[in-house]
This record gives C-alpha cells, sequence and structure tokens, in this order.
C-alpha cells in the first residue's frame, strides 16, 4: 500500500476529543450475550445438532490465558491491569441466562430478531498455573573465588540469567489435558484463540469468547488470551505497548498448543489492537521457521483460520513488515473485516497522525500491484468489506455487533467454507469481497443448507437416530472445501 502523506499534527483538544470517542467504542460492561447472528433470525438452524447432552446447558467451559497480574482483592476482576511476567493458564464457566432450562436459552438466543440478550455470569476462575516458557529471569549468586561463601559474594558476583525451560511446569500440562478433555466431548478437535483489543479488562475478554463460543456450537476448545490494557479513557498508547509487551506471550502460548494439545485446527479471532498483537505474534513463528514452506508451517504449528477483525494497524505496516515477511504463511487461511464507516479507526487515525489504519481500507485504496497480489492469493488471503451491514456503536466491533459480519464469521469457522459459499460477492476488479442485496435470505438459506433443522434434529436425537447429514446440493468444485471435522458441512 502507498505511503501516506505527511499529516498536520493534530492539536491537544482533538486528541482528547479522538480518546473520548474511541473509549465509547468498547463499552466498559456488556454483560449480556452478543447479538444474534442474523443466518439464526427465524431460522430453523440448529449449530448445536452435534453437542452432547452432557454440554448442552447454561453453563459454557471457557479456557483463558493472561499476563495480567491477579487482583485478589476484587471482587469482579480477578486479574488488573499491571503486567505479569508470566501467563498465567486457567479455566471458569460462563452462565448464559439466569436460570434458564437449555431449550429455553435455544428459544432465547436462536429466536426473533430483538428477542432479549440473556445476560452472562462469570464463575471464579480455577488456575492451572504459569506457561513456565514465559517465566521471569532467575538471579544466581555465584562465589568469586573458591573458598568464598554464597553469602561472602557482593552484588557484583550476581548474575541474571534467562535460563529457558524446555517443561512448560505441571500447571501448563494439566491446562493442555484439560483442552484435550474438552475437545474429546464435544468430538471437534479444533481450539480457537480469542485475542481483544482496546479498552477491554479481563472480563470483557471472556465474555466475547463465551459469545462466539455459544453461536460457534460450542465446537472444540476456546480461549480467552487476555493481555493487560486498561480501562481508563487516555490510555489508548499505553495499550498499544502492552500489545507489543504481550506478543511474545502469545506466540509461545500457540507454540504450546501445537506441542502439547491433540487440536488439529488451532484458530485465531483478534479484534481492534490485538490483531497488532496477534499479527506480530504470528510473524514471529514465520521467522522462527524461516526455512520452512507453507505447507511445513501449517503442519508443524497447525494454524489453521486467523480472522483479523477491524484491524488497528498502520496499514503500511501490514503490507511491509508484515506480509512482506510472510506472516499470513503461518496460517491456513487469513480474513481481514474493513468498514470505511467504521467511527473509532476513523479517531485512530486522527490520534496517530494522519496514519491510516488497515481496518478502514477498502478495495479502492489498493494499488493495481496489490489487487493483483490480493487476487493471486484468493484461496489463502481475502479481504471482507462489510460496507452496508449494519454495525451498532461505532461500527468497530463487527464480530459480536454486527450479525451479517458474525454470520459470515461463524460459517467460516464452523464449516470451513470459502467467501463464495458464504455468500459474499467478488469484486473483479480490486479481489476484494463484500456482502451482496439480499445477503440476509441468502445467508439464512445457506445455514439451514449447512446445519440441520431443529426440530428434526431434536427428533432424531430422542429416537437415537444417526444425525442427519446436509449435502451441498449444488457443489462448486472450485471452491468446494472436505470438512475438517465431524459436521453437517457439506462434501462433495
Amino acid at each position: 500500500m502507498e505511503p501516506n502523506p505527511p499529516a498536520r499534527r493534530p492539536r491537544p483538544f482533538l486528541l482528547l476529543l479522538a480518546l473520548v470517542v474511541l473509549s465509547a467504542a468498547m463499552p466498559a460492561c456488556q454483560r449480556q450475550l452478543m447479538r444474534a447472528p442474523v443466518m439464526f433470525h427465524q431460522s430453523q438452524a440448529d449449530p448445536f445438532d452435534q453437542l452432547p447432552e452432557s454440554k448442552r446447558t447454561p453453563a459454557a467451559t471457557i479456557f483463558y490465558a493472561t499476563n495480567r497480574t491477579a487482583d485478589p482483592e476484587s471482587t469482579e476482576e480477578p486479574y488488573g491491569r499491571a503486567r505479569a511476567a508470566a501467563l498465567t493458564l486457567g479455566r471458569l464457566e460462563v452462565e448464559i441466562g439466569k436460570q434458564l432450562g437449555w431449550e429455553q436459552l435455544i428459544d432465547k438466543t436462536l429466536g426473533p430478531r430483538n428477542s432479549d440478550r440473556p445476560p452472562l455470569h462469570i464463575e471464579p476462575p480455577h488456575e492451572f498455573g504459569p506457561l513456565l516458557t514465559t517465566a521471569p529471569p532467575r538471579v544466581i549468586r555465584q562465589a568469586a573465588a573458591a573458598n568464598q561463601t554464597d553469602e561472602d559474594a557482593s552484588e557484583k558476583d550476581l548474575q541474571v540469567r534467562f535460563m529457558p525451560r524446555l517443561d512448560p511446569g505441571r500447571g501448563a500440562f494439566r491446562f493442555g489435558d484439560a483442552i484435550n478433555r474438552e475437545m474429546a466431548e464435544t468430538q471437534h478437535p479444533d481450539i480457537y484463540v480469542y485475542v481483544h483489543g482496546y479498552r477491554n479488562s479481563y472480563s470483557d475478554a471472556v465474555e466475547s469468547a463465551a459469545s462466539l463460543h455459544h453461536y460457534n456450537g460450542r465446537r472444540g476448545a476456546v480461549i480467552a488470551f487476555s493481555w493487560p490494557s486498561q480501562k481508563h479513557l487516555l490510555d489508548y498508547l499505553e495499550d498499544r505497548e502492552s500489545a507489543q509487551f504481550a506478543v511474545s506471550d502469545l506466540r509461545q502460548l500457540l507454540v504450546f498448543l501445537a506441542d502439547h494439545t491433540d487440536a488439529e485446527r488451532i484458530h485465531l479471532i483478534a479484534h481492534s489492537m490485538g490483531t497488532f498483537l496477534t499479527s506480530n505474534a504470528l510473524r514471529e513463528l514465520r521467522l522462527i521457521g524461516f526455512e520452512k514452506s507453507p505447507e511445513e508451517l501449517h503442519e508443524r504449528f497447525r494454524i489453521d483460520n486467523v480472522v483479523l477483525v477491524a484491524p488497528d494497524i498502520d496499514v503500511d505496516v501490514l503490507q511491509k513488515r508484515f506480509f512482506r515477511e510472510g506472516f499470513h504463511h503461518s496460517a491456513r487461511r487469513l480474513t481481514i473485516y474493513v468498514s470505511p464507516d467504521d467511527q473509532a479507526l476513523a479517531w485512530a487515525t486522527r490520534l496517530l497522525y494522519g496514519i491510516s489504519r488497515a481496518g478502514s481500507v477498502t478495495g479502492d485504496y489498493l494499488s493495481e500491484t496489490q489487487q493483483l497480489w490480493l487476487k493471486a492469493h484468493r484461496e489463502s488471503v481475502a479481504i471482507v468489506d462489510i460496507s452496508g451491514q449494519k454495525t451498532y456503536g461505532l461500527g468497530h466491533s463487527h464480530h459480536t455487533e454486527n450479525p451479517g459480519v458474525a454470520s459470515d464469521l461463524l460459517l467460516l469457522l464452523a464449516h470451513d467454507l470459502p467467501p463464495a459459499k458464504r455468500g459474499l460477492r467478488l469484486a473483479p476488479r480490486t479481489g476484494v469481497w463484500s456482502f451482496p442485496e439480499g445477503y440476509t435470505p441468502e445467508v439464512q438459506r445457506i445455514a439451514e443448507r449447512y446445519y440441520p433443522p431443529r426440530t428434526s434434529a431434536s427428533t432424531a436425537r430422542k429416537l437415537g437416530a444417526p444425525r442427519p447429514a446436509n449435502p451441498d446440493p449444488d457443489p462448486d468444485p472450485e471452491t468446494l472445501t472436505p470438512p475438517r471435522s465431524p459436521s453437517p458441512a457439506a462434501a462433495p
């Protein structure tokens, strides 16, 4: 992408105003389920068809990894805003709805568009322990002479060493075992890692992860990666530094999941400033395996779908530092959701001296060379322009506040459908995908094709009959992807 022309330095009052608007982009307390994906409005599609009976409860299991320090004095946030030296791993339960039975919960979450959104209640976490590969340095005392004891050694004899740990620790192994059990119980060998954005607390991250996990049919295991972002108005720039601080922790978590779990696929969903963190972690994986081909990288780290929602990344950095160094090779497929109507990123651009953010760039911004590059990588990289789709608030949280984008995202994660099979349209000139007119009824038809109907699925379970398959009535050999896991996805 072409370098941005020099911009005038914004006035102080504009910086303050930008931060006020940005802070409004992330509600301080969601405490309720995300808006239902539009594909489930007035539809009988059942995303929970393959969920075992033992998991059909309002309580959803959420794993977490955080490099926030613990805050034992807080009754609401067990992990605060300060940075921790090591990554803590744990698990918790999120209750969706208040004293609801499973069928009541389904009626509320898959019901009419204007139905009440169930509240979320986060149970206290259960810590497994730290991931020791991210542990702080060890202080070692060495005697200056053979006849000198450790107690006699002076400060100059102290050595601080970063001791690499090959063993991630007992707590990490227990974490991996719990994830393996969760994948086995749901019969989906998939891990979904959610990385939050600016001005999110630990609980905010857990709530978003729980919402996506619920509407994804509670497949596999989901991990909320919570880095130490702040909750204060004027902490946007500090959050950018904390995102950089967390890069190595996310990278080491991904390596641990590849080495010590049974996951066949690891997916990443990152939002806003979390996309900067995630892109850097994938870049580091690419540099670690610089001698490997993309296929060898996938086999080594098993990174499958990477989704960047409203990326708060310098658009030139995304191209030069990430794409040119092949960070997208670390994943099998990269999807980027952008919107020129994203008011939060528009103010971030003003705050950062006019440097455009990647999440607000459309196909017309791309040069001819960049358009050709995007077309050449059509099978592995997709930019989706969500113009015309209703996103609530400032148009920034597409994944949880835009029912159309949520539908597209879940069809990608649950059934691995390429954009054309998800109802999107390709702009031949730019190579960018978009949502066409009439998308809502179209995606509802797609959902009913790939998910079994709730009534027949429920009856089949009661009768002990096999769960119905949903073959695509009109498969396209060029865009159809074989099923990745036991799911009702289309198959040729």
